[in-house]
């Protein structure tokens, strides 16, 4: 179990005993002031160390100095948490604190969950809700095995089974998304198995137009009913044969677009894209967060690209000359700080090698979203 200590903050120990945050399995140690939650850092070797900047007697800048300074706690990653509205002062302190996150209040409970994922290098979801079904010949007869499908892609799927199938090189699978119409029936080849027969890869054979279509929207988003919003997880390529047909259909009331898994887009996908946002007469209100760096990047380039939507929060893709790695990091769009015609952007220690991360895009060009 993962120790994340959290010193002299009410909203985020709310926030960290959201549903999202039970699934990472932290055990929380709670202080009050600048010193006990250095005390506590040195006891626990804690994963996660979530600082209020400002506290008794030593403030989080102060202890985050402190505890990346400690090689006996090199593995901790702090993140510091901020209210109010920035100045490129607080980003000078926040680099100068050698901080590996900052997040300011108040944020939702997703939001937060996704920094401390990141933190924690944990995935951010779990497996998509696509049931599974597949229906093959064995002993003489025809049997059905029911379970689950842990990745899906265009041309196959992992699936995990309640009971273990057979010695079989060919099945008729049935999945079931959670969109609706979002049911499939295609044959595929069993490429591998696990060992007892539970988990398998399969490969589909012949795909039909419509049912490739729908294969498509499967793929490409999930919408979950979070509280009072619905959230849209987008995965995948937006291109010349991405179809979001029967999306908007599913959507109403407050909606927002998780693009974390937007990998790739190109000139057909986002006029597809933007034709899809256009319909969207009946959702009074959307946003976008934790967009990739290519959603990002077609959002600056294309202002219809969303719509009547704003980004909450946004992957920023940083550098580390030292050890020549790259990183991407979530920052949300109140942590910019507008310097005339730019934008500055919090400053992060590389979390391999603690050297500075360099914001590695121009500005001007990857905030035109903002715009």
């Amino acid at each position: 179990m993962a120790h994340v200590l959290t010193a002299s903050n009410s909203e985020v120990l709310r926030l960290l005993g959201t549903r999202a945050c039970s699934r990472l399995g932290l055990s929380r140690h709670v202080v009050s002031t600048g010193r006990d939650a250095l005390e506590s850092a040195r006891r626990l070797k804690p994963k996660v160390a979530v600082l209020d900047v400002d506290m008794p007697d030593l403030d989080g800048y102060e202890v985050c100095r402190r505890i990346k300074a400690d090689p006996e706690l090199k593995g901790c990653r702090v993140m510091l948490v901020l209210t109010g509205i920035l100045t490129r002062a607080v980003l000078d302190r926040l680099a100068e604190a050698g901080c590996d996150d900052a997040l300011v209040m108040p944020t939702i409970g997703e939001e937060f969950f996704c920094h401390v994922a990141d933190l924690l290098k944990v995935p951010r979801r779990g497996s998509r809700r696509v049931n599974a079904e597949l229906m093959a010949r064995l002993d003489g007869g025809t049997r059905m095995w029911t379970g689950r499908v842990e990745n899906v892609s265009l041309t196959g799927a992992k699936v995990v089974l309640q009971d273990p199938l057979g010695p079989v090189p060919i099945v008729r699978a049935r999945i079931e998304g959670s969109g609706p119409g979002q049911i499939i029936v295609a044959d595929a080849r069993v490429v591998w198995r696990s060992d007892d027969g539970r988990t398998l890869g399969l490969e589909f054979q012949g795909l039909l137009p419509e049912a490739r279509q729908k294969l498509e929207a499967i793929v490409l988003f999930e919408v979950v009913e979070e509280g009072d919003v619905l959230r849209v997880f987008l995965d995948g390529d937006f291109v010349e044969t991405t179809s979001f047909a029967g999306l908007e259909t599913a959507l109403h009331g407050r909606v927002e677009f998780d693009a974390a898994g937007v990998r790739y887009i190109n000139s057909q996908g986002s006029r597809r894209w933007t034709a899809f946002l256009r319909e969207l007469a009946q959702v009074p209100e959307y946003t976008f967060s934790r967009c990739s760096v290519a959603f990002t990047t077609q959002a600056s380039l294309l202002p219809a690209f969303l719509g009547r939507g704003r980004v909450i929060s946004f992957q920023a893709p940083y550098h580390c000359d030292d050890c020549e790695r790259d990183e991407s990091r979530l920052l949300q769009t109140v942590a910019l700080v507008r310097e005339g015609a730019s934008y500055a952007v919090p400053r992060f220690r590389c979390a391999e090698c603690g050297g500075q991360l360099a914001f590695d895009e121009l500005p001007e060009r990857y905030f035109g979203f903002l715009a």
